[in-house]
C-alpha cells in the first residue's frame, strides 16, 4: 500500500500518512519471514492429530485395572534393550499417558542419542523401540525448523524470526488504523465487513486483505505476541514482568537452577525409588492424569524431577516436584506451584505456549489458530499484490475505481 504525498488533495493528517508509510514498507520488509512463519504455524497446529494417526505406538485399549508401577516397566524395557544393545543401558526417564496412551521409558545409547521402548501399561508388553524420529516428526520438526528459525542457523534465524514478528504486530495496528474509514455508512460498512465476490480479481484481493485481516486481527495478535518470547529473552522476562511484576521463570530461555539433592548423603535409603515416588504422586493426585513423566538424577547433586501434567492436550497446567535422590525428600522449588495457587498474571504467562500453537481450549481453538494462521500468510501476499498493481490503469486507459476508502485520492485503486 502506498501512502498518498500530497496532503493537500488527500485531506489525510500526518498522522494518517505516517501509519500508512509504515504499513507499507515495513510489510513488504518483513513479508517473506511473516509468510513462512505463518503458513507453518498453521501446519503446526495439527501435529498431534497427525502423530495420533501415524504412530499407532502411542495408543493403547483402555483396561479397567491400574497400572504397573516403574519398576516393573523399566525392568521389562531393560530386558528388552540388553537383548538389542548387547549392554545393559540406564534409563532416565519414564512417562505415563492417560488410559488409552501407552507409556514410555527412554535411554541414551551414545552421547547425544535417545532411544525410547513404548510399553502397554496394563501388562508391560513392549509395543516399540524408537530409535529416531518418525516420519511425521520429522515433517513437524523441519516445519518448527522454518515456524522458529526460517530455515537458518538458530543464532541467526531467530532474532530475523522475533525481529519480523514484532514488525508484524506494528503492521497489524496500522492496519487496523488504515482499514478504519473516516465516516461510517452502510456503503463503508459493506467494504470494511464483507468481500465481494463478484468484484473483479483485484477488488477480491483488496477486500481479502482488508476484511480477513480484521476479522483475524486479535487471534494474529496473540498468537504473534506469545511467540516473540521464544526469540528475545529480553521480551520474555519483560512480558513476564509486565504480568507479574517479577521475573521467576523463562520460556525457551536459560531457567533458574532445580534444588539439589544432599551429597553428603551417599546410600540411598529405598530400593525402588521411582515406585514410591509414583505411588506418592498417585495419592497426591487421585483420578486420571494427563502425564506423569519421571526424570531420574544423572549427576550427584540431581534430584528425581516429577512433572504432573493433571490435563491432557495443554501443558500450562504442568508442576515439577522435586525429591532428593536417597531420601526421597520433598525439595522446594518455584517451579513447583500449582496453576491454581498462581495470580492471574501468572496463569497468563504460564499458559502463554498454549495460547501461541492454540491449543489452549482444545480443538475449538486450535481451529481458530489455524485460519488465523493462514490468514496471517496471505496477508504479506495479498499486500504485495495491491502494492505491485498500485495505481494501475485499465485496457481502456481509465483510471481505475478507488478501494474501499471514501477519499478519492488513494492510491490503492480496483475496478
Amino acid at each position: 500500500m502506498t501512502p498518498h504525498k500530497s496532503s493537500d488533495k488527500s485531506g489525510r493528517s500526518l498522522f494518517r500518512r505516517i501509519n500508512e508509510w509504515l504499513h507499507l514498507w515495513l510489510g513488504l520488509a518483513s513479508g517473506i519471514v511473516v509468510f513462512v512463519v505463518c503458513l507453518t504455524a498453521a501446519l503446526w497446529v495439527f501435529r498431534y492429530e497427525v502423530w495420533y494417526f501415524t504412530e499407532p505406538y502411542q495408543r493403547v485399549e483402555a483396561q479397567n485395572k491400574p497400572f504397573l508401577p516403574p519398576s516393573v516397566l523399566i525392568a521389562k524395557a531393560a530386558a528388552f534393550a540388553e537383548s538389542r544393545e548387547g549392554k545393559a543401558v540406564v534409563f532416565t526417564a519414564i512417562t505415563y499417558g492417560t488410559s488409552q496412551k501407552s507409556a514410555f521409558v527412554t535411554y541414551k545409547p551414545g552421547e547425544g542419542k535417545f532411544y525410547s521402548i513404548y510399553l502397554n501399561p496394563y501388562d508391560g508388553k513392549v509395543i516399540y523401540h524408537k530409535t529416531g524420529p518418525s516420519k511425521a516428526e520429522a515433517f513437524f520438526i523441519f516445519v518448527r525448523s522454518g515456524h522458529r528459525f526460517f530455515f537458518l542457523p538458530q543464532k541467526i534465524g531467530s532474532p530475523l524470526v522475533g525481529a519480523s514478528c514484532i514488525i508484524f504486530v506494528i503492521t497489524l495496528i496500522t492496519g487496523l488504523i488504515w482499514w478504519y474509514p473516516k465516516k461510517w455508512s452502510k456503503s463503508t460498512r459493506d467494504k470494511s465487513f464483507k468481500i465481494k465476490w463478484n468484484g473483479n480479481w483485484k477488488r477480491v484481493n483488496l477486500d481479502l486483505h482488508n476484511v480477513l485481516g480484521f476479522y483475524a486481527f486479535l487471534v494474529a495478535i496473540a498468537l504473534t505476541i506469545s511467540g516473540i518470547v521464544y526469540s528475545f529473552e529480553w521480551f520474555d522476562k519483560g512480558y513476564q514482568w509486565l504480568l507479574t511484576g517479577k521475573v521467576t521463570a523463562s520460556h525457551g530461555h536459560s531457567a533458574g537452577e532445580h534444588p539439589h539433592s544432599d551429597t553428603t548423603i551417599t546410600r540411598a535409603l529405598y530400593d525402588q525409588p521411582a515406585d514410591i515416588l509414583w505411588q506418592r504422586i498417585r495419592t497426591d493426585h487421585p483420578g486420571e492424569l494427563g502425564r506423569l513423566n519421571i526424570i531420574f538424577p544423572e549427576e550427584a547433586n540431581d534430584p528425581f524431577e516429577v512433572a504432573v501434567n493433571p490435563e491432557d492436550g495443554t501443558i500450562y497446567k504442568t508442576f515439577n516436584r522435586f525429591f532428593d535422590r536417597h531420601t526421597l525428600t520433598e525439595l522446594p522449588s518455584e517451579e513447583s506451584r500449582k496453576f491454581e495457587e498462581m495470580t492471574a498474571g501468572e496463569k497468563l504467562y504460564a499458559m502463554n505456549f498454549d495460547i501461541h500453537v492454540g491449543q489452549i481450549y482444545g480443538l475449538p481453538t486450535r481451529i481458530l489458530a489455524f485460519f488465523a494462521s493462514l490468514i496471517g500468510a496471505s496477508l504479506p501476499v495479498t499486500g504485495f499484490i495491491i502494492w505491485w498493481f498500485r495505481g494501475k490503469k485499465s485496457k481502456t486507459g481509465k483510471k481505475r475505481k478507488t478501494s474501499g476508502r471514501p477519499e478519492p485520492e488513494n492510491p490503492i485503486s480496483v475496478d
